[in-house]
């Protein structure tokens, strides 16, 4: 019998003969064959990333007859003490993550894909934007990696090691004429390591190459502090762009506060854009504000030449997404880097 008790939980109740250990031994044997298989499911749909935030977590406890109490109460007791277990086994496996995360930092073992960004008129590359990979499987995920490092309180050291690797790069992945689009949180602007970046022992010689994607993971409660933070890598020559435009946090008010250079609108406008009169209508009257204040508008996740032939349409400037993406445009671990 399997009982659905909340969002995420599923008890299976049996009749197991054989010894406790070795019941138990079968449960887990099924659990992580159903993992597996769900996760390559789950790959096969949406990718890796998306398959990495994926895990089952079991407990078992085992109830023995006892005709003084009654079964429901015997049931209701063991539910608590398996959902328990899984609890520790969820924490065990965290602790396992947070091991992992101290390695990478510590290994350097962060590699970094690079997404082209397109014109959208000829598909020519404008730039690309730096995305970071965990070379241990098991912080892959990009999603998995940064959640991993906000729970152990290590964001910091993971932005700058992702920063350093992204930069790394520009001069074998990027030609001379193309953009660098690095993924930036509002939190990293208190890191005084960021604040007061040192140009020269990054490499950076052209900081007006280098666009500073602003990625909300948390809303910005002080826009004026956070507007000083914006003028001061201006004034070094670094441009700005809001991410995601048009999801969470980066709505119209961050637009207008951080009057950035670029607008990158969320997946969510474009995926099926060719089908969708409402979307139409919101980017072209997007790209439509933007081309009054002298704004780039980036469209996400155009993975169907029908969506690129719409946004083109609708006079976006910049495209992004699986349909110009070659995955061997990365910089894989080099052979003194941890990788599983």
């Amino acid at each position: 019998m399997v009982s659905h008790t909340g969002d995420d939980d599923f008890i299976f109740f049996s009749d197991l003969p054989e010894p406790t250990a070795k019941a138990e031994q079968r449960i887990n044997e099924i659990a992580e064959e159903l993992e597996n298989q769900i996760r390559e499911r789950i790959e096969e749909e949406h990718g890796e990333d998306i398959a990495g935030l994926f895990g089952i977590f079991i407990g078992a406890t085992t109830l023995f007859r006892n005709p003084k109490i009654r079964t429901e109460r015997m049931i209701y007791r063991g539910i608590r003490e398996a959902a328990q277990a899984a609890r520790s086994v969820e924490n065990r496996e965290r602790t396992r993550k947070v091991s992992d995360l101290k390695t990478t930092l510590r290994e350097g073992a962060v590699y970094i894909e690079y997404h082209p960004i397109v014109v959208t008129e000829t598909t020519e590359i404008y730039g690309y934007e730096a995305l970071a990979r965990g070379s241990l499987k098991g912080l892959r995920s990009p999603e998995v990696m940064f959640g991993v490092a906000e729970e152990a309180n290590l964001i910091w050291e993971l932005s700058r090691l992702c920063r350093r690797r992204a930069i790394e790069g520009m001069a074998s992945q990027l030609e001379p004429d193309q953009l660098l689009f690095l993924n930036i949180d509002p939190h990293d602007f208190r890191d005084p390591t960021f604040r007061y970046l040192d140009l020269d022992e990054l490499g950076i010689t052209e900081p007006e190459r280098i666009v500073l994607e602003i990625t909300e993971r948390t809303a910005i409660t002080d826009y004026p502090t956070f507007k000083e933070y914006l003028s001061e890598f201006r004034a070094r020559g670094f441009r700005f762009a809001v991410d995601d435009a048009g999801s969470g946090y980066a709505g119209l008010g961050s637009i207008a506060n951080l009057a950035p250079d670029f607008i990158k609108l969320d997946i969510s406008l474009i995926s099926g854009i060719d089908t969708n009169f409402m979307k139409q209508n919101l980017v072209e009257t997007m790209v439509s504000f933007a081309n009054e204040h002298d704004i780039k508008v980036i469209a996400e996740g155009v993975e169907r030449d029908e969506e690129h032939q719409t946004v083109k349409g609708l006079g976006v400037h910049l495209t992004q997404g699986f349909l110009f993406h070659n995955p061997d445009k990365m910089r894989m671990p080099d052979a003194g880097e941890v990788a599983n």
